[in-house]
């Protein structure tokens, strides 16, 4: 009988840590109000908890949305909302699309936030994705 031993090379061990420290860097780097959005809230309910501390005065029917992309595959609606904490919109303003945090729905019903739900989307659908 052979005996076989696994051994962990401690650049695979660095590697996970490294990763482990970015997600919750970016975790902690999140806003507030995009935190709170949970999966199966509705478009509408999601835009509210998006406009919390707009500034007075602000008259938007989408604030801290920068832009948005629609499609219609196989019957259903999938909308992505890209937001930006500080309300910033796309021909006003510039934003890199990598400081966005895409927040996806389908049918007005929220099924994901953030880049990884964003670009599994994107890949399962044949969506073409813009560069960041």
């Amino acid at each position: 009988m052979n005996d076989y031993f696994v051994r962990r090379s401690g650049r695979a061990s660095a590697i996970v840590l490294v990763a482990l420290g970015a997600s919750v860097a970016l975790t902690a780097c999140q806003d507030k109000r995009v935190k709170q959005l949970s999966t199966g809230i509705t478009r509408d309910s999601a835009i509210t908890v998006l406009a919390q501390q707009t500034k007075p005065g602000v008259r938007d029917s989408m604030p801290n949305v920068y832009t948005t992309e629609r499609y219609l595959i196989g019957g259903k609606n999938y909308e992505v909302l890209f937001f930006a904490p500080d309300n910033q919109k796309a021909g006003k303003d510039s934003v890199a699309r990598k400081n966005l945090v895409p927040i996806v729905f389908v049918d007005n019903i929220m099924i994901g936030k953030g880049w990884d739900v964003y670009d599994s989307v994107a890949k399962a659908n044949k969506i073409p994705n813009k560069p960041r």
